[in-house]
């Protein structure tokens, strides 16, 4: 029979994570910005949620569940606006660069101090990394995901009202990628399903902004 006192509870818990112990590190592209954004300014983020699809086979009557295609969801972080927009700015200059408003086209690399090259194509700088590491309670992290191929979908609206009182301004940014990735070489991926290797690589190779170098 199963134990129901608290102190069983308390010997076999270790004090557990806190959602609040995290650090997020977005990097922008050559030429905007510093090249990462301040992410101690990023106030709320996720790591990211992994979804197999469900291939449904039915068969007399009955229908057997098998594992799908895999999808990856957009990723959305909250960033604390300072009275710089410095982040807002460089968010907002990295969204414009794949679509102009007025003239309706992308910049080209040359804008930034690049090349000619189309910016949406496959490669280009444009397209960068994102990693997300939750922290333990002495600050080492020890779960980290890093995101490949990251560009952002919408830099958020920021409400304002006269009604509001004692509330520092924020804005979202919902960025989407295309695969999750281990974190760069070095840091503790302990309990992190993206640590396993599966991304055709094992724990000894050596990673760039959290995208596997061979």
């Amino acid at each position: 029979m199963a134990k129901m006192d608290i102190e069983t509870f308390k010997t076999q818990f270790d004090g557990g994570t806190r959602p609040n112990r995290f650090e997020v590190d977005i990097q922008l592209p050559p030429g905007v910005g510093s090249g990462s954004l301040n992410n101690i300014l990023v106030k709320a983020a996720s790591i990211p949620a992994e979804t197999l699809g469900i291939l449904q086979i039915p068969f007399r009557g009955r229908v057997t569940k098998l594992p799908g295609d895999r999808a990856y969801a957009e990723w959305t972080f909250t960033v604390i606006d300072d009275t710089t927009h410095i982040l807002r700015h460089d968010l907002i200059d990295w969204h414009r660069a794949f679509n102009k408003h007025f003239d309706n086209v992308p910049v080209s690399d040359q804008t930034y101090g690049g090349g000619t090259a189309n910016i949406l194509g496959g490669g280009s700088q444009w397209y960068t990394s994102c990693t997300v590491k939750q922290l333990s309670m002495t600050g080492a992290p020890h779960t980290c995901v890093g995101m490949a191929n990251c560009w952002p979908v919408e830099v958020g609206a920021i409400d304002l009202s006269y009604d509001t009182a004692d509330t520092a301004t924020e804005f979202a940014c919902t960025i989407a990628y295309d695969y999750l990735t281990p974190c760069a070489s070095g840091d503790d991926n302990s309990g992190d399903a993206s640590s396993d290797g599966d991304v055709g690589t094992d724990d000894s190779d050596t990673y760039t902004n959290g995208i596997p170098d061979s």
